[in-house]
Parts: structure tokens; sequence; C-alpha cells
């Protein structure tokens, strides 16, 4: 599965709009675009989130900066151990007999991305700007369901190799 295939995407939204051009709606793991674009997105969702929640309205902008600063450390540390408490989770739903057939990375993906989603949901109670932040991942996100739905139903969501 992890095979080079060149055009080739992981999330359905991209692999659906490849098909409808003609190109491979197989799934890939090795598009760095891809992975660069959805990481920076989801990496934008939690650092505005944290700095909504924990920045107070009246602080001078040096002292502002700074803990702006600093935050992007802190949203590094805290992906560290949401990484380690979705293993925990996992490794729990698979002692009860859940999800044993689906790789790890899939389902910390799909974990990381309930977390990003839920975090954009609460951005839309924030000012316009984090409105529109939020706004635009739940879209994509919707977006990449229905497009999920869509290649499962079109025979589009072959697995590389098969």
């Amino acid at each position: 599965m992890n095979r080079n295939h060149k055009g080739a995407f992981y999330f359905p939204l991209f692999r659906l709009l490849a098909m409808l051009r003609g190109g491979n709606a197989i799934r890939s793991e090795s598009n760095a675009v891809e992975a660069w674009l959805v990481g920076l997105m989801s990496y934008l969702i939690h650092y505005l989130f944290f700095a909504a929640l924990l920045l107070p309205g009246n602080i001078t902008v040096w002292r502002g900066a700074l803990l702006l600063v600093a935050l992007a450390f802190w949203i590094w540390l805290f992906w560290l151990l949401l990484l380690y408490f979705n293993s925990l989770i996992i490794r729990l739903l698979h002692l009860c007999g859940f999800f044993r057939a689906i790789p790890n990375r899939r389902l910390q993906s799909a974990l990381w991305g309930i977390l990003t989603t839920a975090m954009a949901w609460i951005l839309l109670d924030g000012s316009p700007a984090l409105r529109e932040v939020g706004a635009i991942w739940l879209v994509a996100a919707a977006m990449n369901l229905a497009a999920a739905m869509i290649l499962i139903f079109s025979n589009g969501a072959r697995v590389a190799g098969k």
C-alpha cells in the first residue's frame, strides 16, 4: 500500500477529483503536498483554538506575541500527548474486539480528524476570521466524507495492488 503511485492521494476528496479528471483513484500514503496541506491546516485549527481559548483579550502586544510564540511549542507538546492518548484509546478498542482489521495509523488519523473537527466547530463561535477557518475545515471534512461515499459506491476506493 505504500508503493509510490504518481498522482495518487490518501484523502478521498483528492482521490475523487483525480478520478473525475480521468486519473487514478488508488489510495496512496506518499503524497507530500497533500500531507503538508492537511497537516498545516490541522495545525492552524489547533493553534487558533488554543490561542482563542488561552489568550486574554486585554493583553499587551509584546506579551501577546511572546505567548503566541510559546503556544507554537505547546501545540507540539499537545500533539505528542494526543498521539499517546490516541494510542491508548486504540489499544482499548482492540482489546474490546473493535477495529482490529484497520491499521493503527488509520485509526490514529480518524481520532485526530474527529478532534480537529470538534475544535473547528468550536471556532465557529469566535471572531469572523476564526469562524472562516473553522468553516473551511468543516466544509472540507464534509466534502471528504461525501467523496468517500461516492468512491465506495463507484468502486473507486480500490487499494493499491488490488
